[in-house]
């Protein structure tokens, strides 16, 4: 039974730290799916915020007819922009040209890649400029803007890094008219997209900091839980062991004579069974002897209880000290003994029966004792060719032992007991 709880402990131990690791690695991967996604987030935000800024600016611009701005190297005149006064020049001589909506959103796109690495594309599938050509991923994006999508985003790579990439239509407006008329555009009518290519690397790098916390707050938080269940398990086992040994106990209790601390009849009765089981399985003999304290009463009417007390231990010491520690010993209650030995033969008996004869003779000899020690013993064999029961053994051994001590008592003077015989 103890071995049965200790294998379910740990089967509950193994459990438990399963269960916890378990949960500790879901957590951890949620936390993880989660980070990702408020990455993809900030990103898609970011790649919002760019399309936006540039949709506003594009807007004042285009509404405000364009924009004069002064002739330079970084502003050269727009040779694709075909209408009226496209140059001017001030009265005191400054050279200045148009610049349309189209033209300020990718100088502004190109000035943020030299400042934050954003990449804004102003792109359609009818460009004007030929370096506004929509790449793959573009050109797919401005297809499904006209299968009626709002706006498409994804993780793509490109010379060898990660981009989250962003892209929404824009519509012509009336004020677009003004230059892609030309081109067959109405009111209303998808013109192209701008692209936004976010540098996931400052994302990822923020990313990877944030896992390692996790990893090892996670870390930290299982090993703690594995000391809690340890401290659990611990105190569990102390609790079933001291309830174990409290079972022990009363089994014990339940099988033992208090007295001699042998085993009671309830004991010797369910080992005698398991032991006639094995006999038949072995093909093996044993004999049980029955006996009887001579003399008890007398003890305890002539010298007290705690006497008789005293005879009952000194014959189980005897009993002890004749037998082996594999043969089972019992005191069946009152005066009453039966020994049990395994696995002898009949040449047994007679070395038990001269054992216990001397053994007796030793203790009667000593000095100043107040009575003999006189045991009456029968014995019977188990022979597994002819089973019997433990009864109809015991029942023999119980005759056998009888007139035993019928021959003891017609051997004694008249009104002599068999224990006063050396007070008289």
């Amino acid at each position: 039974m103890m071995n049965s709880r200790s294998a379910h402990l740990k089967k509950y131990l193994f459990t438990l730290v399963l269960i916890w690791t378990l949960g500790i690695i879901a957590s951890l991967g949620w936390n993880i799916y989660q980070l990702r996604q408020s990455i993809l987030s900030i990103a898609r935000t970011s790649a919002e915020i760019s399309y936006n800024k540039d949709i506003i600016y594009r807007r004042w611009v285009s509404k405000q007819g364009g924009v004069y701005v002064p002739v330079s190297e970084m502003t050269p005149a727009n040779p694709y922009l075909k209408v009226p006064n496209r140059d001017i020049m001030t009265s005191d001589g400054l050279s200045l040209t148009l610049v349309n909506p189209a033209y300020m959103t990718r100088q502004v796109n190109e000035l943020a890649l030299e400042m934050n690495h954003f990449q804004g594309h102003i792109t359609s599938l009818n460009p004007i400029r030929a370096e506004n050509r929509p790449d793959l991923w573009e050109s797919e994006a401005l297809k499904s803007f006209e299968r009626g999508m709002k706006e498409t985003g994804s993780i793509e790579m490109a010379s060898g890094k990660e981009y989250f990439r962003f892209m929404r239509p824009f519509v012509t407006e009336k004020a677009c008219l003004k230059c892609h008329a030309t081109q067959g555009y109405k009111e209303g009518d998808i013109r192209g997209g701008i692209s936004i290519s976010i540098p996931m690397a400052p994302l990822r790098a923020i990313e990877r900091s944030r896992m390692i916390e996790l990893t090892l707050a996670h870390s930290f938080l299982w090993i703690i839980g594995l000391f809690g269940i340890g401290a659990g398990t611990r105190r569990l086992q102390s609790q079933t062991l001291l309830r174990e040994k409290l079972e022990e106990d009363l089994l014990n209790l339940s099988i033992t004579d208090p007295l001699t601390g042998l085993h009671n009849r309830r004991g010797f009765l369910s080992l005698a069974v398991q032991q006639l089981k094995l006999s038949d399985r072995n093909k093996r003999r044993m004999q049980l002897y029955f006996a009887d304290l001579d003399g008890l009463k007398w003890i305890n009417d002539t010298l007290g209880h705690d006497e008789g007390d005293k005879a009952l231990i000194e014959a189980a010491a005897v009993f002890k000290e004749t037998f082996r520690t594999s043969d089972i010993i019992a005191r069946l209650g009152g005066d009453e003994y039966a020994v049990l030995a395994v696995d002898i033969n009949e040449a047994n008996s007679e070395i038990f029966t001269a054992r216990l004869q001397s053994l007796i003779d030793t203790r009667n000899n000593q000095e100043n004792r107040k009575y003999k020690l006189s045991i009456s013993v029968g014995c019977s064999y188990y022979d597994p060719e002819n089973p019997c029961s433990i009864d109809e053994l015991m029942a023999s051994a119980d005759k056998l032992m009888y007139e035993q001590k019928q021959n003891k008592k017609n051997l004694l003077p008249q009104g002599t007991s068999l224990s006063n015989g050396n007070l008289q």
